[in-house]
């Protein structure tokens, strides 16, 4: 009985890989990179199934405990395409430095360069909103340059740049300057247990957008400071459209392949680190 049963839970785990990997819903659960051991997987899954299906010589008795072998396909089935709500960003803002916040320290610092030069300000308003993007995000490129032009030291000398972006709203005021919200998404090393919110801060300028709604946004890389006062450079929206969230990629996956040009979308930027 109890080598029936653990054939069969090896067929439900065979069958539910081999549905996500045909029906290309691997990428909402595993980054890039691990999803071939679990494609691997599938194969002594089937064989280990069939073997325990059929093997008669079994002397062993089957126990109420061994139900929790079912618990990660029932954790699957509920979770149901493996899409996080963007809600849950709130929680994962990991990459914004939230250690920082109380760096009493920097309160000082953060008073006396707040705020932008005017002169600064009008040079950025100046631009053309007809200018072409010079970064056009997208899903190769957007953990890498989220995090480059928000944190990066001599990433300033992108201020003026033109910038494109894709992503939900988040407001939580715990790690975004007071006056602005962030446009990103989840950022998956591993699997989607380890996701985290990974974006670009915006001006708000009164333009009450929703959070947790999926935004495309255009506008002005300018030259701000965090929640404890570090340089950062910010977005100053031109064009801003609302967009259907379903039909976007949730999850982007740092590149670790730039040895074989895989990482092309960063390296034809000339970033100074």
């Amino acid at each position: 009985m109890k080598n029936r049963f653990l054939g069969i839970v090896c067929l439900l785990y065979t069958v539910i890989i081999t549905y996500v990997w045909v029906f290309d819903k691997l990428k909402n659960f595993l980054a890039p990179q691990m999803q071939i051991y679990l494609k691997l997987s599938v194969f002594p899954l089937l064989l280990m199934s069939l073997i325990l299906l059929f093997n008669r010589n079994s002397h062993y008795r089957f126990k109420w405990t061994d139900l929790i072998l079912l618990l990660p396909i029932i954790m699957i089935i509920i979770s149901s395409d493996g899409r996080l709500t963007e809600s849950l960003a709130q929680n994962r803002m990991a990459n914004y430095k939230e250690n920082k916040v109380e760096n009493k320290e920097k309160k000082k610092e953060k008073k006396e360069t707040e705020e932008i030069t005017e002169e600064k300000e009008e040079t950025i308003e100046k631009v053309s909103e007809d200018a072409e993007i010079y970064f056009d995000i997208n899903d190769e490129n957007y953990q890498d340059l989220a995090n480059y032009l928000t944190f990066a030291p001599k990433s300033d000398k992108f201020a003026g740049k033109t910038i494109k972006v894709k992503g939900f709203i988040n407001k939580s005021q715990q790690y975004i300057p007071s006056g602005y919200f962030a446009i990103g998404k989840y950022s998956i090393t591993c699997c989607a247990a380890d996701a985290g919110f990974v974006g670009f801060i915006v001006k708000d300028n009164n333009l009450n957008l929703k959070e947790n709604t999926w935004y495309e946004i255009e506008g002005t890389l300018t030259k701000s400071k965090d929640v404890a006062g570090y340089d950062i450079l910010t977005i100053t929206p031109k064009n801003i459209k609302n967009i259907d969230g379903s039909k976007e990629k949730q999850y982007v996956y740092p590149c670790y392949n730039y040895g074989d040009g895989k990482c092309k979308e960063m390296k034809k930027y000339d970033l100074a680190y």
